[in-house]
């Protein structure tokens, strides 16, 4: 099972050192997710990370940081993906500078990714394991209409919010195509970063 990593929303002790060390056992995909930071404070973070793993690196709503630092992508937030043409230009002509930069969002309903007309590499459907939702194997109903709008989606979905080890089973049944993992590695009390999300990837 894919693994992509969403870094801490706030500062952490020694973070950086984590990541790279979640990069050394095998991370694909880092998601830099700082909404109160300023541009400055995610640069210096993305510069104290060797140059080696930062195409690696998505950063949430940063085209010029993606292109100057060579990242592997874009994280839209929300008012930048609507299909209003100076956004659909503004994709395009990016796309065309670098054909290979991910673009990627995430959609926090099944309604707004099922109604989503957009082309993304990959997005991610959040709160699927939140403390309001009742996703499980045992109700057929809602695993289905779930697996059912993934599937017409057209686009790879990653599981996202709330998601520990013992919701894998429903993860697969529902056909997504990984998980996006954020408090689960950083507030892990007994495992290292890497031990953790290697129990996914083993799934």
């Amino acid at each position: 099972m894919e693994v992509i990593v969403f870094t801490s929303q706030h500062k952490t002790e020694a973070e950086t050192q984590r990541v790279i060390k979640l990069f050394e056992s095998g991370l694909e995909t880092l998601l830099i997710r700082k909404p109160k930071w300023t541009g400055s404070e995610v640069e210096a973070f993305i510069e104290a990370i060797p140059q080696e793993f930062r195409k690696r690196i998505v950063v949430h709503g940063n085209y010029n940081l993606a292109f100057k630092y060579g990242l592997k992508g874009v994280h839209l937030r929300r008012r930048h993906r609507t299909n209003k043409l100076n956004n659909r230009i503004k994709r395009l002509i990016f796309k065309l500078r670098k054909p290979n930069l991910v673009i990627c969002t995430t959609f926090n309903s099944l309604e707004s990714l099922r109604d989503n007309q957009q082309s993304f590499d990959f997005v991610f459907l959040n709160s699927v394991f939140s403390s309001h939702s009742h996703y499980s194997k045992s109700e057929e109903a809602g695993l289905n209409m779930l697996r059912s709008i993934i599937l017409k989606s057209n686009t790879p979905v990653y599981a996202f919010g709330g998601v520990r080890p013992e919701h894998i089973p429903v993860v697969k049944a529902a056909g997504f195509d990984g998980v996006g993992l954020s408090s689960f590695v950083w507030k892990s009390e007994h495992q290292s970063p890497g031990n953790v999300i290697s129990i996914f990837k083993a799934a």
